[in-house]
């Protein structure tokens, strides 16, 4: 295949995904399946090469498309959409692996802060109050919230793994500690304020 082939070849096809930003801007969301099937492969591999990780790649896929459509204004006409689509799966995974990152730095803080709470040889009497309430409160959580709170603080189970226990996703995970993280503050707070 010659240069001058190849290059027309892209430039109808830069023309095609022209017309299709258009027609989606001008409010025909449908044409999106569209995008996504001319580019689910070339942003798979950028993902998938970054994380890999399967769950977790196509997961980001997901949210790739959804940060393509949201900021589909500010793709200019004319340019190379699949370069602009990659940058964004790269700026997706980058941003996820610094969050993980965090998150995992949290956890190790935390960890450490439970092995000095509880290798300490007498806790203050502040210490035993807190550590009552949080015991009593951890009680009172629905199975499901108490062994999600166990798999993620005391076993240090990523939410991968939390999300397969329980059968479902990892940001249902995600968001299910979170509510529960909450109310046991809430739960503790009242406990403590009480005593």
């Amino acid at each position: 295949v010659s240069f001058s082939r190849l290059r027309h070849s892209a430039h109808m096809m830069t023309g095609e995904i022209d017309l299709l930003i258009r027609r989606i801007r001008g409010g025909e969301t449908e044409c999106f399946a569209e995008v996504i099937r001319r580019y689910e492969q070339p942003v798979w591999r950028v993902v998938a090469a970054m994380l890999q990780d399967f769950d977790r790649s196509r997961e980001m896929l997901q949210q790739v498309f959804v940060n393509a459509y949201l900021h589909l204004d500010q793709f200019q006409l004319g340019r190379d959409f699949e370069a602009w689509i990659k940058e964004i799966a790269r700026n997706c995974v980058r941003q996820e692996l610094r969050r993980t990152a965090r998150q995992s730095a949290h956890l190790e803080a935390y960890r450490l802060h439970l092995e000095q709470e509880w290798s300490a040889p007498t806790a203050t009497e502040a210490e035993a109050r807190y550590l009552a309430a949080l015991a009593a409160c951890r009680g009172e959580l629905p199975e499901r919230s108490a062994q999600a709170i166990n798999w993620r603080y005391e076993q240090g189970h990523s939410f991968e793994e939390i999300a397969k226990q329980l059968a479902t996703t990892r940001d249902a995970a995600e968001k299910l500690l979170s509510r529960v993280r909450l109310l046991l503050r809430e739960c503790i707070e009242t406990r403590l304020a009480k005593a």
